[in-house]
């Protein structure tokens, strides 16, 4: 059975606030499109570095408890 993590008093769960937070990053990005400086891009590709680095770590404790 899953658990699920509460994060808000109405139930919301820890990973659809993620979930929702991403999409907000998604349109964001997209929006950003043709508009970029070279600087700017980079900066953008370093935090998508650190958003992988943070889910791999979030990942890593799933396989350690199955």
């Amino acid at each position: 059975m899953e658990k699920k993590m509460q994060s808000k008093p109405h139930g919301r769960s820890l990973a659809d606030a993620a979930l929702e937070k991403m999409e907000e990053a998604i349109e964001a990005v997209e929006s950003c499109e043709g508009k970029l400086t070279a600087g700017e891009y980079r900066q953008l590709r370093g935090r998508l570095g650190h958003l992988m680095d943070a889910l791999y770590k979030v990942g890593g404790y799933l396989v350690k408890s199955t």
